[in-house]
């Protein structure tokens, strides 16, 4: 008698366990305005509402575009390195990513992004990961160019072939 009702207890607490584990799989629903137009409203998983910065469809495509071209033959860390600066600079700015990108002067080319760049991006912007625990905001080639002006900010690390750097101190 004693086992049946504890074989039944066992059922009934598995049962309430699993049915607990199938109600966190459910992503909750938020309703929250979109950041690139504060007029329209979206629905968004509670997976998106965990994002450290949401970008549009339109922003990720740029940035993803931008980190190829700047960075698409280093390699992986140097990648995320370089979405942490376009990252950095729009917390620190206040700015979206496409104004970032025209004002700090990142290249023209845009060229189509590989898989490892979406995912440095994704990596970066999404799930708040950084290549450097310092605020780095800027970068540059030292084969390709000469900086006077990136070399008086504070340098961080070398990845692949780009110097970063933090803003110097005022």
């Amino acid at each position: 008698m004693i086992k049946n009702m504890l074989i039944i207890c066992l059922v009934v607490i598995m049962f309430f366990v699993m049915m607990l584990k199938i109600a966190n799989a459910i992503p909750k629903t938020y309703h929250v305005k979109s950041p690139s137009t504060l007029l329209e409203t979206e629905v968004v998983t509670e997976l998106t509402a965990k994002i450290r910065y949401p970008l549009t469809a339109a922003e990720r495509d740029e940035i993803e575009r931008v980190v190829m071209a700047e960075a698409g033959a280093e390699p992986y860390i140097g990648q995320m390195a370089v979405a942490q600066c376009i990252l950095n600079a729009c917390e620190q700015e206040d700015k979206r990513p496409l104004e970032i990108v025209r004002s700090f002067g990142y290249t023209a080319a845009r060229p189509e992004p590989s898989d490892e760049v979406k995912k440095a991006v994704a990596k970066v912007f999404d799930d708040g990961e950084t290549a450097t625990d310092r605020k780095i905001l800027y970068f540059y080639a030292p084969a390709l160019c000469q900086s006077l002006w990136h070399e008086s900010q504070t340098y961080v690390c070398t990845i692949g072939g780009h110097r970063f750097f933090e803003e110097a101190a005022k």
